[in-house]
């Protein structure tokens, strides 16, 4: 298996998670604005990744930058184990160089 195929199982996995950690994220009772909006920014970068691994070449060509800058996002601001995944498959990415 090469570093590519390893990073987008990783980011594939990362995103996955993000999404059901999004999706189940509005479940609560005391649900504020400001939540919502992180709960839908991570559903949408979720998505890119998801997308763009399903889909290649046609969305967004995934990368080792696009994983990084996404997993550092999903870390600070959504999902800490989908953000931690994602970033770690970028990690892998940069060292097929």
């Amino acid at each position: 298996m090469q570093n590519q195929d390893i990073m987008k199982l990783l980011a594939g996995l990362g995103s996955a998670i993000g999404l059901i950690d999004a999706i189940l994220g509005f479940d609560d009772k005391n649900i504020d604005s400001s939540k919502i909006i992180l709960l839908i920014l991570a559903i949408i970068l979720s998505a890119i990744v998801l997308i763009s691994i399903i889909v290649p070449h046609k969305f967004v060509e995934l990368n080792w930058i696009i994983c990084v800058v996404i997993g550092i996002i999903m870390i600070v601001y959504t999902s800490l184990v989908g953000g931690i995944l994602i970033l770690v498959g970028g990690i892998v990415g940069y060292t097929e160089r």
